[in-house]
């Protein structure tokens, strides 16, 4: 089985959303042209990382927002970040990681997560993935919450990774998803569902579909009503109609 392309979260999703999607831009390597809300990702994201540094060197958090500069359309999520480093602090957390590139060569996969927070009492670990856009249900996410989590343990064992999630910056909301208990944690006790054997089952049933359709070199086009917003959508239909 060809097993070269090592993978990501976002590939892994690609993929599930469109097989021929992922062709493109993964085996043909065609770049997709950023939209605004790349754009608007991006920015967040940068800012977000900022922040975090700057906290983790031992900056107040009102010293680091007061001094943020930002263009005026990010304010929503400006407020939506400052609550979440506020909540971070005040409930007995610190900052673990941010950004961080991780490769793991056992499952062939690597990514960035974009921050990891740690209780400062137990040592427990959660991970939260930044987005942009309006929140949705945790059960969109848990594909890319098992990645994450593969990642981190991957290089981290002996640390327990109890939780993962979803900030949503603009509207300050969570959606998190635990591996455990959801009590006695004010992130913990916030959680929207659990996420057990049988969601990593489904990873690794996916990352073999994945595997086996570059074999056969055969990529499935998904028709539904994102092709029209699709940036390989004439390209696709002139290739395969």
């Amino acid at each position: 089985m060809t097993n070269e392309l090592t993978l990501s979260k976002s590939k892994i999703n690609t993929f599930i959303e469109c097989p021929r999607k992922f062709k493109y831009r993964y085996i043909d390597e065609i770049t997709e042209e950023a939209n605004k809300y790349m754009l608007l990702g991006t920015e967040v994201h940068e800012i977000a990382e900022e922040i975090a540094i700057e906290l983790m060197e031992g900056n107040e958090i009102d010293d680091v927002f007061l001094n943020l500069e930002y263009d005026e359309k990010l304010e929503d999520h400006i407020k939506g970040l400052e609550k979440f480093f506020k909540d971070i602090y005040s409930n007995g957390y610190e900052i673990f990681s941010v950004e961080e590139y991780i490769v793991d060569d056992k499952s062939n996969m690597n990514g960035i997560v974009d921050i990891v927070i740690k209780n400062k009492e137990n040592n427990e670990l959660i991970i939260f993935d930044y987005k942009t856009g309006k929140p949705r249900n945790i059960s969109k996410y848990k594909l890319e919450l098992c990645v994450y989590k593969i990642l981190l343990e991957s290089k981290y064992p002996d640390l327990n990774v109890v939780s993962a999630g979803i900030y949503f910056t603009g509207s300050a909301a969570y959606r998190i998803a635990n591996f455990g208990s959801r009590s006695g944690d004010y992130f913990k006790s916030q959680s929207k569902g659990d996420i057990d054997d049988g969601d990593f089952d489904y990873v690794d049933a996916v990352v073999d579909n994945l595997y086996e359709t570059i074999d056969r070199n055969y990529y499935k086009k998904e028709r539904g009503f994102l092709c029209r917003y699709c940036f390989y959508k004439d390209m696709c239909d002139e290739d395969f109609g």
